[in-house]
C-alpha cells in the first residue's frame, strides 16, 4: 500500500485520530506500506521503520526509537524535531556541557545538538551550568516554550519545560536562570548540511 502525504490537508485533530486508525488498519491486514511524510511526529507515531532521505540520498533507516534516539548525522537529528545547536571544541566543553559521555577527548568537536525538552532550567545555578537570560515566554498547552540568552555567548538556546515546572521557578522575562543540557548528540566537523 503507498500512501502519500495522505493527511496532508486535515486539521491537527482529524490527522492524530486517522494516525491511530491508520496504525491499527496496518497491524490487522499486515501488507506492507510505504508512508510518505514531512511530518515527524507522523512518521514516529505511524512507522515500523524510518527512512530519511536528504536530497534523493538515503541518511539513515531504523526503528522510529532508532533514529530518533541515535541520529546518524546533524541532517538527522535537525530533521527529526527542534534542536538547539552549541559549537565547541573540546578543551571548552566543560563550560559549554558537562558530562557529554560521548566525547572523545582527543579530538575536536564543532556541533553539539540538544533538544529543547533535553534542556534542565534552574532559578538557581546547578552543577556545571550555563547561565542564561529569559527573552521570551510562550505557553503552549501542557508545555512552556523558554527562548534563553546565553550570557557568555549571547547565543539563543530554546527549552521546553512542563507548566509546572516553569510554575515552581517563579520567573519571569528578564529575569537571569541557569540551564544544563541532558542527552546532547556530538558530532564531529567533518559533516556539511
Amino acid at each position: 500500500m503507498l500512501l502519500d502525504e495522505p493527511f496532508g490537508a486535515l486539521d491537527a485533530k482529524v490527522r492524530k485520530d486517522l494516525r491511530r486508525w491508520i496504525r491499527k488498519l496496518h497491524d490487522e491486514i499486515q501488507v506492507t506500506s510505504v508512508f510518505v511524510t514531512h511530518d515527524q511526529e507522523e512518521a514516529l507515531e505511524v512507522a515500523d521503520r524510518i527512512v530519511v532521505i536528504n536530497k534523493g540520498r538515503v541518511e539513515q533507516v531504523g526503528t522510529p526509537d532508532e533514529v530518533y534516539d541515535n541520529p546518524r548525522n546533524p541532517f538527522v537529528f535537525q530533521f527529526l524535531g527542534d534542536a538547539n545547536l552549541f559549537h565547541s571544541r573540546t578543551e571548552d566543553n566543560n563550560n559549554l556541557k558537562p558530562r557529554i559521555d560521548q566525547v572523545d577527548k582527543d579530538k575536536a568537536i564543532s556541533q553539539i545538538f540538544v533538544r529543547p525538552h533535553d534542556v534542565e532550567v534552574s532559578k538557581l545555578p546547578i552543577d556545571a551550568s550555563i547561565r542564561t537570560i529569559i527573552r521570551d515566554i510562550r505557553s503552549a498547552g501542557a508545555l512552556i516554550r523558554l527562548e534563553l540568552e546565553r550570557t557568555d555567548t549571547l547565543e539563543r538556546v530554546d527549552a521546553t519545560v512542563s507548566r509546572s515546572d516553569f510554575r515552581k521557578q517563579d520567573v519571569a522575562a528578564g529575569h537571569q536562570v541557569y540551564i544544563r543540557l541532558k542527552n546532547a548528540k556530538v558530532f564531529q566537523d567533518d559533516y556539511v548540511i
